[in-house]
């Protein structure tokens, strides 16, 4: 097995809480702080707390940021770089692969992936901290600590999982929110009835949309009934007031300012300009 080298010059505090075989901790580097290479000998979960870290594993790269884990498993050459910036501080559990029960093992698609830490998770590891100390432990302290390290990791595990399950629900509802847009026509429509044809609560859509696409669901609507009067202004022989009726708009004093506001003219002379156009 290859030795263990590690360099830890730029650790500013680290504060351990450890068994013989499993446990928890708590370091924060300075600036542009570095650990390893080093052979990973347990089963980990790093979780980043302030700061950031770029962890190699076995030459691949994973970034974590504030709020973010990594399960890492034993038999890996890891090296990892702090924030060059500001200091990094990080917690973790670790317990050695001959502590689990017997025939138990993790999912294999669970490690070497980034993914936020759950709140479960937080307390799991902080209540780790706070209850084992480091130096000799009784038989009971060592169990202790074997179950909340296996309760830590599973729990992130698991809300991996979770995580694959929500995004396959938020892109089946930005996929309905989509189609619900481009089918609307001159109908009305409200943010209540557009998050139940996507089937998510009103918060949830206004937060993903604008996540996505930096707008609300509204205004997403407003835009895209906007485009589609500018594109029959340029195509269609329409007044200015039908096509203001058949894209959805209740007046045409209300179409003209939303036209104004996204294209920084009136509808008339954006007519003007697209036949002027067509014409020469």
């Amino acid at each position: 097995m290859p030795a263990t080298v590690k360099n830890i010059s730029e650790v500013h505090h680290v504060d351990g809480r450890f068994t013989k075989s499993s446990g928890f901790g708590i370091a924060t580097y300075r600036e542009g702080g570095r650990l390893g290479p080093r052979w990973q000998a347990h089963y980990q979960l790093v979780i980043m707390h302030r700061g950031s870290v770029t962890v190699r594993v076995d030459g691949t790269s994973f970034s974590l940021k504030a709020g973010m884990g990594i399960l890492l498993a034993p038999g890996h050459v890891e090296a990892f770089q702090f924030s060059r910036r500001v200091k990094a501080c990080h917690s973790w559990c670790h317990i050695v692969p001959e502590d689990l029960p017997e025939k138990m093992t993790f999912p294999a698609s669970a490690f070497h992936r980034v993914a936020k830490c759950p709140p479960q998770v937080m307390a799991l590891v902080r209540l780790g901290l706070q209850k084992n100390r480091t130096g000799a432990a009784t038989s009971a302290e060592t169990h202790s600590s074997c179950c909340l390290v296996l309760a830590a990791i599973w729990a992130f595990a698991a809300s991996m999982g979770e995580d694959r399950v929500e995004r396959s629900l938020n892109q089946t509802a930005l996929a309905k929110f989509h189609a619900a847009v481009e089918s609307l026509g001159s109908r009305q429509i409200t943010l209540a009835s557009l998050a139940r044809q996507c089937g998510v609560s009103e918060g949830h859509l206004i937060k993903l949309v604008r996540e996505c696409m930096g707008m609300t669901p509204m205004e997403i609507v407003w835009r895209s009934r906007v485009t589609r009067a500018a594109r029959a202004l340029s195509e269609t022989g329409l007044s200015v007031a039908e096509v203001a009726e058949q894209t959805g708009f209740a007046n045409a004093y209300h179409f003209s300012r939303r036209f104004r506001q996204q294209f920084e003219q009136s509808p008339r002379a954006w007519r003007l300009a697209a036949w002027g156009a067509t014409a020469r």
